[in-house]
């Protein structure tokens, strides 16, 4: 029984893992350099690109949008 439920863990947490995850673009100043980070930024000179309320749920879809809107953001 304890196998069981050892290996449902297992299951569950390798599941529920990527889908908890959340990244967000951010920027250094207005016009510094972007990256995509794990953690929302606390640190006022940090700006979160599209506000502080958009975040995404996989690292790849983030850096995706960060190339368009950090090429957009030099112009």
């Amino acid at each position: 029984m304890n196998a069981k439920f050892f290996a449902a863990a297992v299951v569950f947490a390798a599941v529920s893992t990527p889908a908890l995850a959340q990244f967000w673009i951010v920027r250094d100043g207005p016009v510094g350099k972007c990256a995509v980070v794990d953690r929302e930024p606390s640190d006022s000179k940090v700006i979160i690109a599209g506000g502080s309320h958009r975040f995404y749920s996989t690292r790849r879809e983030a850096e995706r949008d960060a190339q368009v809107v950090c090429r957009l953001r030099k112009a």
